[in-house]
């Protein structure tokens, strides 16, 4: 994985490859750079533009909801239209950042130079799948010109081109690395490796009678598909590769099926609660907003045995309800207590582990992203998983400050004194303000005031007002870099669910549920062994899928078989959600943990071991969660009424 002191300003992990200096110089080489910098410029403004002009879109409408009891039809095409080109544009301008965060565990282990030939591997097989993309997405285009759309009449072309400039660009962004960052001497290896294997699956698709049984091409494509991603490929990219590879080899549909459901992916209303949740996760924490839940955090626990550890846990409850983002929450609390965690005396492992810990418990907090992903692809309403989660995650969070009591009682660790009554009343008087938005989001959705895009627009808004006017801790430059880091991450979250749900459907195609439902029915049709395979299944998957896409595809797939054996969906989605966070921040696949590693500056080995009884507690938590209905169902029934 990532070098644990490669963190950048913006939270995300650089790879060996980010800070290595160019290769080609001179005045050609500088202009074509300059050339590509200049598009990266462009569209980064026009990503911008369009998130600002989608946020006033449906604040407009709902002013006109609430006030004039007119909705706007059109929002909805305006929004596939905006979700196209945040995902596939923006996805390919996080490409380009490095956003696209890699497993890299499996070949850290190798060589300088054997890492340098995958990594040359990785980005040929990413300039290969992004080249075949494109190319069919633009039979897709012709497709799409023949309708426009019923409302506002917009060419279907529109919708869909998107699709071929994003694919276009990172084909382009693959040629650039390629091309400035190593020697040819470099390429020759991988190169031929690449090609040969390309050049076998085409042979196969392009011959009738070299089409594979479903089985075995599911099979090939499962192989292909983990072991790109362990030698280094992004998910997205290499469940793109593994839906073309599957196609080519079975002859089932052909590759236009790819583009239709990668553009397909982005084309839920819901969707559009994503960039918006992000864009007012990273106002709040730019605006300071992180700092003051902390302060408040400290002055409630801080006195407690191994008082930071435990304001660590109870801060991540606190500012997931703001960011929606895990990884961000990460970096934010993460950010502000490293130093503190180091005064004081705790090991920089010991932050790392329970910074890693809180955020895998944290995934069921709303407004989280895994809930609403959840919501965009299975019939579940996000207001009752948001109020259904609140109690999962607070259980978890419980035995988590036990354990830190247990384990700094052991280690002998001071107290801090308690917080005096004015202290606490300061830090109680900065926290309102930015505690009162999880409150307005969850009672909004639950009650149906508003949609979760109408309420994820107006956290923007309100995080503007926060940080802008009342805490004046941002100005217009920052806005913008905000606006455009927004851009950047909704860009790649969005592509990795496009990238999914055409995953999904290939599985579907190779006939996988049925197979998953006959290996259920086999191992005995038991309630109980469905539920343990379930939370083992999702902490792999999750570990592998970097979270998101393992809900995307596994989700619509176990549920129903959990309907069959009684299981209350709401109930089920927080086992899948809490097991998905799980395997996010377990060593030593999880994306998460590194990211932890990171902002700790820690050693991966011995925060790895001191992970060890957290990780215990983590699945206890799970195991709790998935066998006592009641902490999950208990609320919504509540105020159900039920």
């Amino acid at each position: 994985m990532h070098d644990s002191s490669s963190l950048l300003a913006d939270g995300e992990l650089a790879t060996a490859h980010a800070a290595k200096p160019a290769l080609r110089r001179g005045p050609i080489a500088d202009g074509v750079r300059a050339a590509l910098d200049g598009v990266d410029l462009a569209c980064r403004v026009m990503l911008v533009i369009a998130l600002v002009i989608q946020l006033g879109i449906v604040l407009v409408g709902v002013v006109s909801r609430f006030w004039f009891d007119q909705s706007l039809l059109w929002a909805d095409e305006a929004a596939k239209l905006f979700l196209s080109l945040t995902a596939f544009v923006g996805g390919a301008l996080a490409f380009r950042a490095r956003h696209h965060t890699t497993v890299e565990f499996l070949t850290a282990k190798f060589s300088p130079r054997w890492r340098a030939s995958f990594a040359i591997g990785m980005d040929l097989l990413i300039l290969i799948v992004a080249v075949v993309v494109c190319d069919v997405s633009l039979d897709l285009i012709s497709i799409a010109s023949t309708s426009d759309t019923p409302i506002l009449q917009i060419n279907q072309a529109w919708l869909v081109l998107p699709l071929a400039i994003g694919l276009g660009l990172t084909a382009l962004f693959a040629v650039e690395r390629l091309a400035y960052q190593y020697q040819p001497r470099e390429l020759a290896p991988a190169a031929a490796v690449v090609a040969l294997l390309t050049g076998l699956l085409y042979a196969a698709s392009t011959v009738p009678w070299l089409h594979l049984p479903n089985g075995t091409a599911l099979g090939i494509m499962l192989i292909a598909f983990l072991l790109a991603i362990l030698l280094g490929l992004p998910v997205s990219y290499a469940m793109l590769l593994g839906s073309v590879t599957f196609l080519m080899v079975s002859g089932v549909a052909p590759l236009i099926a790819v583009a239709q459901n990668t553009f397909d992916g982005t084309g839920n209303y819901i969707l559009l609660t994503l960039p918006f949740f992000i864009w007012a996760g990273l106002i709040m924490e730019k605006g300071g907003i992180s700092l003051r839940l902390v302060r408040f955090a400290m002055t409630l626990v801080g006195h407690m045995r191994g008082g930071l550890l435990q304001v660590v846990v109870l801060t991540i409850y606190m500012v997931s309800g703001i960011s929606g983002s895990k990884i961000a929450d990460v970096v934010a609390v993460g950010s502000v207590l490293r130093r503190e965690l180091q005064r004081q005396g705790y090991k920089p492992e010991q932050g790392a582990a329970v910074l890693a810990a809180s955020a895998a418990m944290s995934e069921t907090i709303p407004p989280s992203l895994a809930m609403l992903v959840l919501g965009s692809v299975a019939p579940i309403s996000i207001g009752t998983l948001f109020i259904a989660g609140l109690m999962p995650a607070a259980v978890i969070a419980l035995l988590l400050m036990l354990l830190n009591y247990v384990l700094s009682r052991r280690a002998q660790m001071p107290s801090a004194p308690r917080a005096t009554a004015s202290e606490l009343i300061s830090a109680t008087v900065g926290a309102m303000l930015p505690l009162v938005m999880p409150v307005i989001m969850v009672i909004g959705i639950r009650f149906g005031v508003a949609t979760p895009t109408e309420v994820s627009s107006v956290a923007v808004l309100y995080g503007l007002v926060l940080a802008f006017v009342i805490y004046r801790a941002v100005g217009i430059a920052a806005l913008y870099e905000i606006a455009v880091e927004a851009s950047l991450l909704a860009g790649m979250v969005l592509f990795i669910i496009a990238a999914a749900f055409s995953f999904g459907w290939t599985l579907t195609a190779a006939n996988l549920p049925a197979n998953l439902a006959a290996i259920l029915h086999s191992a005995g049709d038991n309630r109980t062994i469905f539920l343990l395979g379930t939370i083992v299944l999702l902490i792999v998957v999750g570990s592998l899928l970097e979270g998101l896409p393992a809900l995307i595809i596994l989700g619509p797939l176990l549920m129903p078989i959990a309907s069959g054996y009684g299981i209350d969906i709401i109930h089920y989605s927080m086992i899948i959600i809490l097991a998905m966070g799980v395997g996010i921040f377990i060593p030593p696949i999880g994306i998460g943990f590194y990211v932890s590693c990171s902002v700790s500056e820690s050693r991966l080995e011995a925060t790895g071991r001191a992970m060890l009884p957290y990780l215990a507690v983590l699945l206890l938590g799970v195991l709790i969660v998935a066998f006592e209905p009641w902490f999950t169902l208990a609320v919504p029934h509540l105020i159900q009424g039920h």
